[in-house]
This record gives C-alpha cells, structure tokens and sequence, in this order.
C-alpha cells in the first residue's frame, strides 16, 4: 500500500505534468473497482488512476497507453468531468488524500476531486468551490451540500519534513517503545516497516534500544529521516521490491536489501506494475475468506482441544477410582471371561461391602481389562497438574485467537497486517507463497504443556530470534557463560506467568543446544527479553543480560 510519502511523490508528477491539461475522459470500472482520469497536456494523453481493488490498490499517474483494464465491462463516466481543465493539484497535508482543482470552460464552474487513496477504501468526492460534497464515485452515504472533512490525522505523529531533532528526541526518550523498528514505523508520517528499517541501517544503529540512543545517534536517525522523505518530494526513477512475500515501490535503492530492485522510468509506473502483477496473482477466492476461514478453523480446533483435555482432567481427577476399579478386578480375576461386558463385585474396601458394577471391554482378555484400569490411574497420577496447565495455555491461546478474530472481522484492513506473523502459521501451506514464507531463524517446539519456544539456529540467526521474534515481555534463555542458542519462551499473553515446570523444561533444552550438552549439570540463566542488550559492535550472538535469574538442569534433547 502507498504511504503518504508516496502520494507526496505523486502529486509532485502532477503538479509537473497535469496542471493546465485538460480531462478528456473518464472511465469508472465498478467490477474491477478502478477509475481513471484521462489528461491531455500538450500531444500527450496520460491517466489519473485510482485502484481499490483488494488485490492490488494504489494510486497512478501514467501514460494512457499504460492503462488497459482486463475486462469486458463497460465503463462509467465520472462526475461529468470530461472537458474540465485541470488548475491546480493539492496536498494541504502530509497524507493520503490530495485534491484535484479544475474548470469547466463553457460554465467557468470551480470545482474539486478529493482523491483517498487509501488502498481497499479508497474513494473520490466531487466538491464545489467551497469544498462541500456534491457526488461520491462509490456508495458512501453523505449530504449534499455539507463540507468535506477527512478523518484527521493522529496529532502524535511526526512529520519527517517538518520534525526537528528535539522532536525526535523527546519522542523516542519519552515514549514506551518495544523497539526502534516499531517506534519509527507506527510514528512517522508515512513510513513503513521498510522505510523505518532503512532508516535504522542507513544510521547504523541496528538492535539499539530507543532508551540507549546518544545524541549522534539521534542526529543520524533525524538525518536519515528527512533525507528519505526528500527523495519523495523529487522522484526521478522507481524502483521494485520483492519484500516480506509482497511488492513495495520507493524512489531510490535501498541499502538493507541484498537483491537488485526493477527499474522504471517513474515511481508511478512501479506502482502501476505493483498493482497489475498483485492482481494478476490473485486466486479466485479472496484472501480475506481465505484468512478468516483459517482463523475459523484454528478456533474449532482449539474448541475440540479444550473439550478433550476437560474430559481427560475429569477423569484424572477421580484417578484413585481407577486404582481400586483395578484392585477389586485382580481379586475376581478369576471370574472375568473374554466378552464380557459388565461384571458385578464385592466392594471390599467399603465399611458396609455392597455390590459395585464394573464395565469390561469385551474385545479384551481379563488382564488387558484390569491393565487398563490401573493405566488409567497412572496417567491421572502423573498427568493432572500437566493436563490443567495445557487447559489454562489452551484458554489463553483461544482467548487471544478469538480477539483476532473478533478485530478480524471488525476491521480487516487494518487487523491484517498486525496479525500477519499469526495468520501466515495458520494458512494451508499452500496458501502460503515460497515468497511469503522466508527461511525463519529459530527452530520451534512444543513443551509438553503445550507452550512454544524458539531455538535460535547460530550467530546473527540468534540475535534476530532475540531481538525481531520476542516480545520485550517473553522469556529469554541462555547457558551461562557457555556458547549455544538463544532460546525464547512464546507467551499466550502479556499477563501469562511460566510455571517452574516450563522453565525448567525450556533450560534443559537450551542446554542441549549448548557447549555444554554433555555435561551432566548444567547453569541456565533466564530473563525478560527487554532485559537482553546487543553492544555496539559486538560479535553475532554476544549480548549483554540484566536481571537474570539461573537454574541448573540436565540437558535435554527436544523430543
């Protein structure tokens, strides 16, 4: 999706190549839910487009030969636009939304185009002179007559043209931020997690901490800012990423990837190749049914899930029943016979001895009878407070999926991207493009109470399992003064609490994948991983620890 640094791109072209042209046409394809504006300026003809398509959304400025719908819809003309002259293209401010000014020569009639290009939702508004409402290209309710007011912008964000080095400062001292990489994508004024990650490198401040910046640091951050958004202001070329398993288009190379970009004469035209490719791509059910059918069955498994495991406690729970069942059949062992299903006992056990009804397998011979009782005994033993923590890790987990799901369909536009690590490990893998699904760092497992962890593969695989796959609050776990993994312990939820059990079991196998696994006893240290720092400079995988807690545990291979 464009940010607002690239409608700021965009309205530069305009304003060079647009202004004092005239619309010549217009086409609004409502299937493909794409309208442009076709200029002529001198000899050429170029198109406006806006595109709201869920596969692909964006805003174009490029030549009319560019622009050819894939359909046989017939096309709907636009405000009645056609023969207007355009005098002037406007962004009041940094945002999504600009405004087209025009003329209409045989009434000298003023009007104007409010332009939200903001993906999916996009829209255009016809308004008069003084900016009142007087047509919507799709079906917004609104009165006629009453002023145009866009949602407003969020008043804490920065204006990476505008912001100084004080702001930046105060900014990121003042504020609780989970990471720099957070901090300057949820924050800036049009930046996203690849501007905000550029930005980061181009400073050479990568896994700082925002508490631990220095006033250079800040400097060169503040720099590297404003010299990004400038680039915006006067594109020249545009260039193609394969990013994150999407397509992203910016104005100049990026330094933090490796690949080679595509070319284009205009950052419009990546755009517009952007677009074409994601909708060409698009399968024929929609990717929001697809998410939310996924998101469905994840909750139904989770449901069934619980219902088993409250059967199985129910049944530990009363696990001494099973022991004497198993007691008063070995007794009357000679009394059982293959295919019975029912036998009738003396209760020995009770103070007044009454009859009690047992019920048999009859596939199976009378000792496999007495054995599954005393089996069901053992597991009740030794698994009930096992059990009860699988069932409260269960709860939690479905707690957090059906408020994913419930912000899902509420707003699946806004929730999908902050949901986009929990639904990508949802999707039927073929769902799931090689693209889209990059060699992860860490290797994961299942505790046996059902909580996962992340084993950091080696070196710099370590320090992203650290510091771009754990939350500042999960657990961190590493031998004590021994070379191996970094290992984090997932939590269900901010308020969860690991049991000793879990800690243990998660220091054991961190162990293993240690120096130490063939020692017979081994000191693991554990901690929040907001607690875990990378110095300057510092080697791939060496970090420094606060407040750490040590366990020592026999390693143990992850079954």
């Amino acid at each position: 999706m464009q940010t607002a640094l690239h409608i700021l791109a965009l309205v530069t072209e305009l304003k060079r190549d647009a202004v004092g042209g005239t619309i010549v046409s217009t086409e609004y394809y409502k299937k493909e839910r794409a309208a442009f504006l076709f200029i002529k300026n001198g000899k050429s003809v170029s198109a406006l487009g806006l595109v709201f398509h869920p596969a692909g959304a964006g805003c174009i400025f490029a030549p009319a030969r560019k622009v050819n719908p894939d359909t046989r819809e017939k096309p709907w003309p636009i405000f009645g636009l056609d023969g207007a002259t355009i005098t002037d293209i406007s962004l009041p401010v940094l945002d999504r939304i600009f405004y087209l000014s025009a003329t209409k020569p045989e009434t000298n009639e003023s009007l104007q185009v409010a332009f939200e290009a903001i993906g999916p939702n996009g829209n255009l508004w016809l308004l008069d002179s003084e900016g009142n409402m007087q047509g919507t290209l799709r079906n917004r309710d609104y009165s006629a007559g009453q002023p145009y007011e866009p949602s407003p912008l969020p008043p804490d964000r920065l204006n990476p043209l505008e912001m100084t080095v004080d702001d930046l400062r105060d900014f990121l001292h003042d504020s609780d931020h989970t990471s720099l990489l957070n901090a300057l994508d949820r924050n800036i004024l049009g930046f996203n997690r690849t501007m905000a990650l550029e930005v980061i490198r181009r400073a050479d401040v990568d896994f700082v901490e925002p508490s631990e910046l220095t006033d250079d640091d800040i400097a060169g951050l503040h720099r590297h800012c404003r010299d990004m958004a400038a680039r915006f202001q006067n594109p020249e070329t545009g260039y193609l990423y394969q990013i994150r398993g999407g397509l992203e288009a910016y104005p100049f190379k990026l330094k933090s990837r490796e690949e080679q970009p595509e070319k284009f004469k205009t950052l419009s035209l990546a755009v517009l190749e952007l677009i074409q490719r994601r909708q060409v791509s698009r399968e024929e059910e929609s990717e929001q049914q697809t998410v939310t059918q996924a998101v469905a069955r994840a909750v139904k498994r989770l449901e069934k899930r619980i219902t088993k495991l409250e059967q199985d406690i129910r049944q530990a729970a009363d696990y001494d029943k099973f022991k004497k069942l198993g007691e008063l059949l070995t007794i009357n062992r000679d009394r059982i016979k293959k295919g019975m299903e029912r036998i009738t006992v003396d209760d020995v056990y009770a103070e007044q001895p009454d009859p009690i009804d047992i019920a048999l397998d009859p596939a199976l011979p009378p000792q496999e009878n007495i054995e599954q009782y005393f089996r069901k005994y053992r597991k009740g033993r030794e698994g009930l407070e096992l059990l009860e923590r699988r069932l409260e890790i269960s709860h939690s987990e479905l707690d957090e999926l059906r408020h994913m799901q419930a912000e899902l369909e509420r707003d699946y536009e806004s929730a999908r991207p902050r949901y986009a690590a929990e639904i990508s490990s949802l999707l039927p893998k073929e769902a799931v493009k090689r693209e889209s699904a990059p060699r992860l760092p860490y290797r994961e497992h299942t505790l046996s109470t059902g909580l996962t962890i992340f084993i950091g593969r080696d070196g710099s695989d370590n320090d992203r399992t650290t510091f771009e796959f754990a939350k500042p609050y999960e657990f961190w776990f590493h031998t004590q003064q021994c070379p191996g993994s970094h290992v984090v312990m997932k939590f269900p939820n901010k308020s969860f609490e690991p049991s000793r059990l879990e800690i243990e079991e998660t220091a054991a196998i961190a162990a293993w994948n240690s120096k130490a696994r063939n020692d017979s006893l081994v000191p693991v240290i554990y901690t929040q991983r907001r607690y875990v720092r990378k110095p300057r400079k510092a080697k791939p995988g060496l970090v420094t620890v606060e407040r750490e807690s040590s366990v020592m545990v026999e390693p143990k291979k992850p079954a």
